[in-house]
């Protein structure tokens, strides 16, 4: 070895201090060279799975929002369908039809429960609209498995704002109601307009055991008259990549948002909500009915979206019905905001 280094002196001693310099440079020049090629290699693989990471992971947001959807679409088909079926009697379509009504002419409809069913309340919250009596309606059989019922329907003098309320509340009804005719009236010297006019209910052939199944899961209303906030503001916006969510901003230093529904006694529930914060919040579930749930989880605050998960157990109850916030939120620091996404009930008893 160390022969060999005295033959490379040797060697080496042979050049002028020019060539010796020259040789160093164009040594200098070729590494350069070829760590520069191996450097153009390596960031051009590392922006190719760089490239590859976003694909995938955009790819995975779409399959994620479209797997969203899908069950939105399948959750809300059972909720409507399950509302119909070509085996009750025009008794009892005239009976659901004259609830319906009813309900939606309150200032404040209440709940459906399971069978769609207006759930009874202790307390009236005034009527939106005035509806008289109802006469009985006409049965029609269309097809098979499909009939329609109407029904003629007069109201008596209310406030423009007010009967449009009405009138939108009946399109977007789940008993698949329609307008068929509508006779819009008022005195010159007044203000207040009545209306004249025939709903028509579809009746379909009900819903698969599958449908049953599917009924099961409750999408949480992003509308933010649905939802309490204290403390601070709730508004809903629009992203067309995602679905419909809820921006909760604070004005004070501590903001409560809380989404209040109805259950029986005994029953077993699953709270899914997908969250984002920056804030110290906590999620947790409460009851204006003295019923107790212990524990809280902390939102992690780092801004990126989760998926929390609550289960609830009610206890047995001589109520009928238990009112529970679910979810309730709480946050702290003034200024703050938590963004609400992707809320659902799941029955698991």
């Amino acid at each position: 070895m160390v022969q060999v280094l005295l033959q490379i002196h040797n060697f080496w001693k042979q050049f002028s201090t020019r060539e010796k310099r020259l040789i160093l440079g164009v040594v200098v020049v070729c590494v350069l060279f070829a760590m520069n090629v191996i450097y153009r290699s390596t960031m051009g693989y590392i922006n190719e799975l760089e490239n590859t990471m976003e694909r995938l992971q955009q790819d995975l947001i779409n399959y994620t929002h479209q797997l969203t959807l899908k069950q939105s679409v399948e959750t809300e088909y059972a909720q409507v369908a399950r509302q119909h079926s070509s085996k009750w009697t025009e008794a009892e379509i005239h009976d659901r039809l004259r609830q319906e009504l009813y309900r939606l002419a309150q200032k404040y409809p209440p709940e459906l429960n399971e069978e769609g069913i207006p759930i009874k309340t202790i307390t009236s919250t005034g009527a939106l609209v005035e509806i008289p009596s109802l006469q009985q309606g006409i049965l029609r059989t269309t097809g098979k498995n499909y009939r329609e019922y109407t029904l003629n329907v007069k109201l008596p003098p209310t406030d423009f704002t007010s009967m449009i309320m009405f009138l939108q509340r009946l399109q977007s009804s789940p008993q698949s109601l329609r307008i068929d005719n509508i006779d819009l009236r008022r005195h010159p010297l007044e203000e207040k307009v009545s209306a004249d006019m025939d709903i028509t209910r579809i009746i379909t052939a009900g819903m698969t055991s599958e449908g049953i199944t599917s009924s099961t899961v409750t999408n949480l209303s992003f509308d933010p008259v649905d939802w309490n906030c204290t403390g601070g503001t709730l508004t809903a916006q629009k992203d067309p990549q995602k679905s419909d969510f809820l921006v909760a901003e604070s004005t004070h230093q501590t903001m409560e948002v809380s989404f209040v529904r109805s259950f029986h006694p005994g029953e077993k529930w699953i709270l899914e909500i997908d969250l984002s914060t920056r804030a110290e919040a906590y999620l947790m579930l409460s009851s204006p009915d003295n019923v107790v749930f212990e524990g809280k989880e902390t939102l992690k605050n780092d801004g990126k979206i989760y998926r929390y998960r609550l289960s609830m157990a009610l206890p047995e109850s001589k109520q009928e019905r238990l009112r529970i916030r679910i979810p309730h939120i709480i946050v702290q620091g003034n200024g703050s905001k938590v963004f609400i996404y992707n809320g659902k009930l799941i029955k698991a008893g």
